[in-house]
């Protein structure tokens, strides 16, 4: 009987994630910025999850807590999700749909690269967004208040069930069918500045940042990119 309320539980969300992406609008082109975007961060859409990447130095400077895990790196990939299911710990169908109901906690997962890691991320699973100082700002405050921190203000370790999976850090939100990885991209897009509505997809926060990305270039706000 859990068994098949489980697959219940999937169904009727990959049912309402497809009806709420169905209905999903582009954003206004009079409210994507287009002034003053000295930044460029990069949104990443693998899957069903999706992550940022950006400048790693900005990232540290303005969370002087990740300061030893960003030191000489170049950029930082930042996603969120489930504690279990996430780190790896448990990838079972049951943990993901726990998650959904009855997540335990969540986690934050950092990627650092010395290096420039574009030839890694296809093409087409990643586009360029270009924000303010403003934006960058507010961004990496999200980014970086969203990881919960212990009494001596050191962020909170997990572990990593898995190879190459970079760092986790116990988060201070909480995961949910209408709070999930999804739904925090767009949260973290919006304190950019990028005008992008809620929606619990990957597909539907990116095709957003899509359009948002297509219209900047537009503009000519991006140096082109091999």
């Amino acid at each position: 009987m859990k068994y098949f309320f489980r697959i219940f539980l999937l169904l009727s969300f990959f049912l309402s994630s497809f009806l709420l992406t169905g209905c999903a609008s582009m954003p206004p082109t009079k409210n994507i910025p287009a002034a003053n975007t000295k930044h460029t961060i990069y949104f990443i859409y693998r899957g069903w999850h999706t992550s940022i990447l950006l400048d790693a130095k900005l990232l540290a400077v303005q969370n002087p807590h990740l300061a030893v895990d960003l030191k000489g790196q170049k950029y930082a990939r930042i996603g969120w999700g489930d504690g279990d299911y996430f780190t790896g710990k448990s990838k079972s169908t049951a943990t993901a749909a726990k998650a959904l109901i009855a997540s335990g906690y969540s986690a934050v997962q950092l990627l650092a690269y010395d290096y420039e890691p574009f030839s890694e991320i296809p093409a087409d699973t990643r586009v360029s967004l270009a924000v303010t100082d403003e934006g960058m700002k507010k961004l990496v405050a999200y980014l970086g208040d969203s990881i919960a921190v212990d009494q001596q203000g050191k962020p909170v370790r997990l572990p990593a069930f898995g190879d190459a999976m970079g760092s986790f850090f116990q988060s201070k939100d909480h995961y949910s069918l209408f709070s999930n990885c999804n739904t925090w991209s767009g949260n973290a897009l919006r304190s950019a500045g990028l005008p992008v509505a809620n929606r619990l997809t990957a597909q539907g926060v990116f095709e957003q940042a899509r359009f948002i990305s297509q219209w900047q270039s537009e503009q000519g706000l991006f140096k082109k990119r091999d």
